[in-house]
């Protein structure tokens, strides 16, 4: 064998070898990242969305990349929907029938914010499913991302949209009193939080919607402790 034969062999074991050393670095990144998905995420109760340190992103190769699609969405949950939620229910809801009829277009507002905001969950929801498409995951990686990614994605999300329904059925109830009472503002008297009228009919008639407004209200309420605990896991 000549000196370039011999040279070239040289150079193609070193080439081998290399690929052989970096292959062999996967199956450990995958048991990490599969370990941590599973102790920090599946089996916490609640929500959590661990930030990587940099040991950890290291430690799992290129599957640092498959988390990257849970945190950014986590990302923009918080900053396009969670912050203006938090905002949005901030805000003073109308808390007298004086109030309701002198603020409906408060409620209206609050009714269009909701509907906006639940788009911008299907949004994100889509672009989020996009890239786990996207992924390429081993056999024994792919069970366990699943469950991750409906705990941190999925259901959050589902969660979210699903109060912000109800809540916008509570602020149409709202905004149909509103309505009535501005209709027959001449024969309802305001005293406190209480709203007095004297025609039979048109009490019998503010009862019903009252009755329908409370009933939402109620689910409302419901709607908002399912979804705490459902970030807490309590």
């Amino acid at each position: 064998m000549s000196f370039s034969q011999r040279a070239l062999m040289w150079a193609l074991g070193g080439v081998l070898a290399l690929g052989i050393a970096g292959c062999s670095a996967e199956p450990k990144e995958r048991a990490a990242f599969i370990a941590f998905l599973q102790t920090r995420i599946v089996d916490k109760a609640g929500v959590h969305v661990p930030r990587l340190t940099p040991e950890e992103e290291k430690s799992f190769g290129d599957y640092s990349k498959h988390f990257a699609v849970i945190t950014d969405y986590n990302k923009s949950m918080d900053a396009k929907v969670q912050q203006p939620l938090r905002d949005m229910m901030g805000k003073n809801m109308p808390n007298t029938m004086a109030d309701l009829m002198e603020r409906r277009a408060d409620v209206v507002a609050l009714h269009k914010a909701s509907a906006q905001l639940r788009a911008v969950i299907d949004t994100e929801q889509a672009a989020a499913g996009t890239k786990r498409a996207a992924l390429k995951q081993p056999d024994d990686l792919k069970p366990v991302y699943d469950k991750a990614y409906a705990r941190t994605v999925s259901e959050p999300g589902n969660n979210f949209k699903e109060f912000l329904v109800v809540m916008e059925d509570m602020l149409t109830s709202a905004e149909k009193m509103a309505d009535f009472l501005n209709a027959h503002k001449d024969q309802v008297k305001f005293s406190g939080i209480t709203a007095q009228i004297n025609d039979q009919k048109v009490l019998d008639d503010a009862n019903v919607l009252m009755k329908e407004l409370s009933a939402k209200n109620a689910e409302v309420a419901q709607a908002q402790r399912k979804l705490a605990s459902m970030i807490s896991g309590r």
